[in-house]
Order: structure tokens, then sequence, then C-alpha cells
């Protein structure tokens, strides 16, 4: 076994075997068990990044066993460029949770949250929800990958049943449970479909060919573009996100706008657009560029309609996964590669406003927009924060969005007609208006009366400094990111354009 392989093995492995590991330290404390979580996320960073220079040498960076071998059923896991960047994003993101966790449970930098009284536990189900996401990108089969997938919904489900606020978070953890798993259930249909044809559940099998009838393969590609909608909470299959991101503990918040939804667009471009050619997928283009553009105006519009900061944000990610969607629709190389930019870029922004609203609610006990505002002053550093967030939503050049949309629209101009592309940009100026109003109704204005500021931990300032930098840094030098891009879409759909 080379150091590559085993160093694939660590991603999932340290985390998975940290999580079981919390389990046993049940009871035990919770500023131990965030240790062992953020030694656990560092560790799979760590081992990802390392494995970029063999990517860089095309080598082979996969293992399998036989499980079932009268079902042609292996459990085997492959990294390569189309999974990359996605398990390079969820890793990134888990270790800024995790961290930003350190100060969530601890008001006081000294006693934990009495919310907390089985922090290990919750620890161990946030490493298990990276766990499914990580899995799912470097899952090599379709059984393993439904596997990850299938955890990825049940540790957070359980987070935020059980954590999550107010009396609502057992009804609200319901819903999220059902919807996305009719969601996951649909692309469990497809996989099937799939299985059946090849005998197989490899991934590998599929890239080789496939020749399904064109009356099943519509129906197959129908079942995996709504089931992976509905993780992206694209407009109507969104119903699950505000409620779910609003009772959540930021933590989790974190992990699912920032990294989940994206494991939606994973799925698109692993199974329909890696198995199907581009004339087979062209009767779909039209209808995903639509359905993006009204996700993104409704967002946008729900955004503004909104009161509670954290459902604010989170109609923000219906928007911005409009984006994602339009531009995977418009099966242009500019559009693709733009769609892939925008989930990492989106992650960063989306974390850092979701972790700078914490800081809000944490200094302030409030979270209704209309009981805020002249925070300017007294937060200067979240201020900072909220300003570059807000001007990289927005789409503002030298800021990260902005490569990302160029992408996104310069892919919508390639395609026939200007009516979609230009109400895309539509959506993208009220895209502007929300985010300076976002911005503009928390830090400038009057203070409220009675609105008193308590101290904040460093842990929860730290991360969220950084993913600012972050947003600045990759919109500056984001020449390794469209290389990653590249790469991936030569890998999924040929160097053809």
């Amino acid at each position: 076994m080379n150091t590559e392989v085993v160093e694939l093995l660590v991603i999932i492995g340290v985390p998975l075997a940290s999580a079981l590991v919390l389990v046993l330290l049940r009871g035990r404390s919770v500023r131990v068990a965030g240790w062992i979580a953020g030694l656990a996320a560092a560790i799979s960073l760590a081992a990802v990044l390392a494995l970029l220079p063999a990517l860089r040498r095309e080598d082979a960076l996969a293992l399998g066993i036989q499980w079932i071998p009268t079902a042609n059923v292996q459990l085997s896991i492959r990294l390569d460029w189309l999974s990359f960047p996605f398990l390079l994003t969820v890793t990134v993101v888990t270790l800024l949770a995790v961290v930003y966790a350190w100060g969530y449970h601890y008001p006081d930098d000294r006693t934990p949250s009495p919310e907390l009284a089985e922090g290990p536990i919750f620890y161990a189900l946030l490493l298990l929800f990276a766990v499914g996401m990580m899995g799912s990108t470097l899952a090599d089969g379709m059984f393993l990958f439904y596997v990850f997938w299938e955890l990825m919904l049940l540790a957070s489900c359980a987070m935020v049943a059980v954590w999550g606020g107010g009396e609502r978070r057992g009804e609200v953890a319901l819903k999220y449970f059902i919807f996305t798993h009719v969601g996951s259930l649909m692309v469990l249909v497809g996989l099937l479909v799939l299985y059946d044809a090849i005998g197989s559940d490899s991934l590998a099998v599929l890239r080789a060919g496939l020749t399904l009838d064109p009356g099943l393969m519509t129906f197959v590609v129908l079942m995996f573009i709504i089931g992976f909608c509905v993780k992206m909470a694209i407009f109507p299959l969104h119903l699950w996100l505000p409620d779910t991101h609003a009772v959540a503990p930021m933590p989790v918040t974190v992990m699912l706008a920032a990294a989940m939804l994206s494991m939606g667009t994973y799925g698109i471009l692993r199974f329909p657009f890696s198995i199907f050619s581009l004339e087979q997928m062209a009767p779909f283009d039209s209808w995903m560029m639509i359905a993006g553009i009204v996700s993104e105006i409704y967002g946008a519009f729900m955004v503004m309609a909104e009161r509670d900061v954290k459902r604010i944000v989170a109609y923000s990610s219906v928007s911005q996964m409009g984006y994602i969607l339009f531009g995977l629709g418009t099966l242009d190389h500019d559009g693709i590669s733009g769609a892939i930019l925008h989930v990492v870029f989106h992650a960063i922004i989306k974390a850092l406003l979701f972790m700078d609203v914490g800081l809000v609610m944490r200094a302030t006990g409030r979270r209704d927009i209309k009981a805020l505002g002249g925070l300017g002053r007294a937060m200067p550093v979240a201020a900072t924060c909220a300003g570059v967030g807000a001007l990289a939503l927005a789409g503002t050049p030298a800021f990260c969005i902005f490569d990302s949309e160029w992408m996104i629209f310069s892919g919508g101009f390639h395609t026939t007609g200007l009516v979609l592309p230009v109400l895309a940009l539509f959506g993208s100026l009220l895209t502007v208006v929300y985010a300076l109003w976002l911005m503009g109704s928390i830090f400038f204005g009057e203070r409220p009366d009675g609105l008193v500021l308590k101290p904040l931990p460093r842990a929860m300032i730290a991360p969220t400094v950084l993913l600012a930098v972050l947003a600045l840094v990759t919109g500056l030098f984001p020449a390794s990111f469209f290389d990653w891009s590249d790469r991936a879409l030569g890998l999924i759909l040929g160097g053809n354009w």
C-alpha cells in the first residue's frame, strides 16, 4: 500500500475513528472533545492537500475491495479532479466549523453552554456529517455513494433535532428529513436503473459507456436532476432549507449552507453529466437554466421579505444555488466551469456570512434585523467581515464570486438567445441590493435603545476573519481554481469544446 493510498484512507478514516472515540467519551469534557474533532478535521484537510501533487501527476488514487462479488458490488474510493474541489471545500469548511464551535459552546470562554451536556456526541455527529460528504465525493461505486449520502442526512438531522434552537426543532428536523430523503430516494431510483443496466455498481464501468432506451434515459436524468436539486434547495424544492438553517446550531448551519448544498451540484456532475453526452443532456438545458433563474430571483426577494437574520442568509443560498444550476444548464465550458467555481466560492462567502451573523447574535442576543443597527463602531471586526461578505456576494471585482459569476454569465451568453442570460443578470442586480441592505441594516444607522453588547469568544472571531481573507485572496489569485475546474470538465465531458 503506497503513501497516496494511505492518505486517501486518512481523509475518511481519521474523522470516522475520532467520531467513535468521541462516542466513548460521552459525558466528558466538551473542550477535550472539541480538540479531538479539530485535530481530526485538520488531519483530513492535510491529507487532501497532500494528494494534490499526485493528482497533478495523474497518478491513480483509488482503492477497492470486493464486498458482494456475486452482485458485482465493491467498496471502492477514488480521488479525481471532479471530486477534488468538492472534497477540499468540505474539509476546509469542516475544520473552520469545528473551530467556530469551540467558541460557540463557551459563552464566557470558560463555562460550556448547558445545552451541550453531551458535547462529545455533538462533535462526533459533526464529524460523521463531514464523513458523509467526504465519502460521497470519494465513492467510486453507487452502493457506497448512497451509504455516505444517507449518512450525511442522518447525522445532520440528529444534530438539528437534539441541539436545534426553539421548541419546533423536532418538527423542523422531521420536515428536513422527509424532504431531503424523498430527494435521496429519487437518486436511489436512478442508481438502481443504472445498476440494472450495467450489472455492476462501479462508476468506472459507467464512465466507460452506457446505452439506454431514450425514454429510460430521460427518466433517469430527471430522477437525478430533481433528486439532487432537493439537496441544492432549488425553488420549489427548497422548503426544508429556511427552517433548518434557522433552527440548527450555528456550526451545523455553516456546514449545511457552505458544504452540504454543494453535494447536489457534485451529484449532477458525477452522474448525468459524467454518464451522458452533451447531446443527450441538451433537452434539459433550458429547463435547468429557467429553474436556476427562478430560484435566483425568488431567493433574492425572500431575503428582503425576511426579518430573522439566519433566515435572511438562508434564503440567499436558495438564490446562489440558482446561479449554479443556471451555469450547469448552459452545457457550455464557461458556464459549467463557473458553476464549479461558484460552489467553492459560495462556500467561503456563505460560511463567512453565517459566522458573522453568529457573532452578531452572540454579542446582542438578537436575531430580528429590525431590532439591530448601528453596530459598526462597536463591532469593527464583524462589520469589516460582513462588508467583505456583502461585497463578494454582490459580485464585486477583486472578490472571489466575481470570477465565478463572470464565467456563469459568459456561458449563458454563449447559448442561443439573450432572454435567459439577461434575466440571470437581473437576479444578480437583486443580489447587490439585498447584500448591501443586509450589511447596512445591521452595522449602519442608529443603534436601538437598550442594545447591550457581550464580549465575543476568540474561537468564533478567528475563522470568520480567515474566511474574509480567503474571499479576497481567492478572488485576486483564482488561477489554481480555474485549473482545477478545467481538469474536472476534461475528465467528465472531454476536451472538445
